[in-house]
């Protein structure tokens, strides 16, 4: 557990998420690139392949116009990177939000690569947005700034079923997407695999149950597999379960809540903190999160909560005691200013690259386990992933096996009926819904990815970051060896 140095002066000036300038030690494109450096050491991988998958395949940038509703005309920077090309479609978000750079497009396009690859999705990585700041658009002038940003990429080549399937990340959601899906159909009405252009739908335009809380599920299954780890759980001083953690996330989001509400449900998990943007609550008893989460949809703020006290800086939160600490906020949370003051067993990853490498160093250095964002966050895609099956196949996942499991149910009750020489009913026995069938096939990928990164962290003696960096690269590799993209 690390101490609170705050007193000794080793804190810099206070900040809501941590964010300072001065203290954004690399951008985000070299914090990945020494990434790929540092994890490819444990592969036999060419240095020359380690050096160009570093770099984006494709890049789009553009200057998208808007008609306000006053009649003024705006212009907005956006971009789409395509990383990888080894296997397609490729995958990655749209986000809208402001200051977005192509360098951090870029960076997150390489790490959906790297996410896509260590739980055995078959996509390659993109990423792209628009820099803008959502709220300060109305909801016409945000649907028309999407339709615009939706066009470019069609019209440019960079978007279609069997070339990049986009998906909702910062600042967009599922009726984003349907605005994308909606566009993509004008400029390709013949397409009968439309449906398949984007995920994150909603599931009347295509879109399957459960995606909106995958993430955050994944997650769950993420983390019970890494705590059955006795020797992981024993160093750490905790039981090797979930039950009975306490947690801290930063971010209350989509991500943030679910993940939140399946601690609770599932572990009896304890939620202390909760931090937003503009503050957050505590309460060291457990805060009541379907509570909570009324008064933030209802106020938009988790200040002046009822259930925990009101604290306006990330730092009061943060450094209070809890077992583990959940960045589900965005990029570079956890740095330098403010890593001297985490007093948790372990940072579980829910962003992407919410840590910064100097607070990497420094944490591992104390004792803290880390578990890395590019498997700890991958539900999303592997839900995704599931949407766009069912859209290319044009088929849900149970309809298939409905009718088949039923008959299979009956008469296995018919049997059990027969050995108790009673009546059962077969409505006694489940049969699966796609909801089931989905959660289902999330847990397991979920959970045999985790075993494949601890067996890697056990064999080169190396942190759960590197060793999922190692499982993904190594896949990419042998994926590109026997490709016909590159054959004579």
């Amino acid at each position: 557990m690390l101490k609170n140095v705050a007193a000794k002066g080793l804190i810099g000036k206070r900040s809501s998420l941590g964010r300072s300038e001065a203290l954004r030690d690399i951008g985000m494109k070299e914090h990945v690139h020494r990434l790929f450096d540092r994890s490819s050491a444990y592969t036999r991988i060419p240095g020359s392949f380690v050096e160009g998958l570093k770099k984006c395949s494709h890049i789009l940038e553009m200057q998208i116009p808007i008609k306000r509703d006053d009649g003024s005309i705006d212009i907005f920077e956006g971009f789409r990177a395509h990383h990888s090309i080894h296997a397609l479609p490729l995958k990655g978000g749209i986000r809208f939000t402001p200051g977005l750079k192509l360098e951090d497009v870029e960076a997150v396009a390489a790490l959906m690569t790297l996410k896509m690859a260590v739980v055995d999705i078959p996509y390659g990585g993109a990423h792209g947005g628009v820099s803008v700041d959502p709220s300060k658009l109305s909801k016409s002038e945000l649907e028309q700034l999407t339709r615009n940003y939706a066009r470019e990429l069609t019209k440019s080549g960079f978007m279609g079923p069997s070339i990049d399937v986009a998906g909702p990340d910062i600042g967009t959601d599922s009726t984003t997407m349907a605005w994308v899906m909606d566009e993509y159909s004008k400029l390709a009405p013949n397409d009968t695999e439309l449906l398949a252009v984007v995920t994150g739908k909603p599931e009347a335009s295509g879109g399957i149950a459960g995606r909106v809380e995958a993430t955050g599920r994944g997650f769950y299954y993420a983390l019970h597999q890494f705590l059955s780890d006795l020797e992981l759980t024993e160093s750490l001083g905790l039981t090797n379960n979930l039950d009975n953690k306490s947690y801290i996330i930063q971010g209350f989001g989509n991500v943030g809540y679910y993940i939140a509400k399946f601690v609770t449900e599932n572990a009896k998990g304890k939620i202390v903190g909760i931090l937003e943007k503009d503050g957050g609550t505590y309460n060291p008893e457990g805060l009541d999160v379907k509570a909570l989460k009324k008064h933030f949809d209802k106020h938009h703020t988790l200040k002046g909560f009822d259930g925990g006290d009101t604290y306006s800086y990330a730092e009061d939160i943060l450094s209070k005691e809890c077992d583990i600490l959940v960045p589900a906020a965005i990029e570079k949370t956890i740095n330098s200013e403010n890593m001297h003051l985490l007093k948790c067993k372990i940072v579980a990853e829910a962003a992407n690259m919410p840590i910064t490498l100097k607070a990497e160093e420094y944490l591992l250095n104390h004792g803290v386990a880390i578990l890395p964002d590019i498997l700890m966050n991958a539900g999303g895609v592997i839900t995704s992933y599931f949407e766009y099956v069912k859209n290319i196949g044009h088929i849900s996942p149970g309809k298939l096996t409905k009718r088949w499991e039923m008959r299979s149910n009956e008469a296995i009750l018919k049997f059990i009926a027969g050995l108790l020489e009673t009546d059962l009913t077969h409505g006694e026995l489940h049969v699966a819904s796609d909801l089931d069938i989905v959660n289902n096939a999330l847990e397991d990928l979920m959970t045999n990815s985790v075993k494949l990164t601890q067996k890697t962290a056990n064999r080169f003696a190396i942190n759960y970051r590197d060793a999922a960096y190692v499982n993904a690269i190594n896949r990419i590799y042998e994926n590109l060896r026997y490709s016909s993209y590159y054959a004579a």
